[in-house]
């Protein structure tokens, strides 16, 4: 009797621990499922940061592709402006040499005639100084003509020096 008792005992007891171990396990079975809820809860967030974060980098790209465009077209204008300004400093520097090659020409007219006009006064003051040249020429051999008339005439007046006379002269002058 005694031993039916405690096998029934043991029984109850072994379907207790069973009970309770399957109440654990739906426990744990619970426990799991909620933590791989999480998980993918979590992961669907991440999923949803990431897109946003992928619209945010798209954003601010297209912001600055649209400043990049800004600047290029700023830059092109600027370009266009220098191009425009150089293109007129070309021109006014084309005209003042077109102003500058007629000034020229005007004053190589002007120097020709004036050459002319000096080629013609150099002719007669050339032809003047011709004539005064002459005329010194003529007054310096008329003075040497002079000249040398004065020193024959000296040279017929003084007698003629001897050898010897000369020879004293010399001497004494050393």
């Amino acid at each position: 009797h005694r031993d039916k008792k405690r096998d029934k005992e043991k029984v109850k007891e072994k379907e207790k621990a069973k009970v309770k171990e399957k109440d654990q396990d739906k426990e744990k079975e619970r426990s799991w499922d909620k933590e791989k809820e999480r998980e993918q809860d979590k992961e669907r967030h991440r999923d949803k940061d990431k897109e946003k974060d992928q619209e945010r980098e798209k954003e601010r790209h297209k912001d600055q592709e649209r400043v990049r465009d800004k600047d290029r077209d700023r830059d092109r204008d600027k370009d266009r402006e220098k191009n425009k300004e150089k293109e007129k400093d070309r021109e006014e520097v084309d005209q003042n040499k077109e102003k500058d090659d007629v000034t020229k020409e005007g004053e190589k007219d002007r120097e020709k005639i004036k050459d002319k006009e000096g080629d013609k006064d150099r002719r007669e003051k050339g032809d003047k100084e011709k004539e005064k040249d002459e005329k010194k020429e003529k007054e310096q051999e008329r003075e040497k003509e002079r000249d040398d008339k004065k020193k024959k005439e000296k040279r017929s007046r003084t007698p003629p020096r001897s050898y010897s006379s000369s020879r004293r002269s010399r001497s004494s002058s050393r």
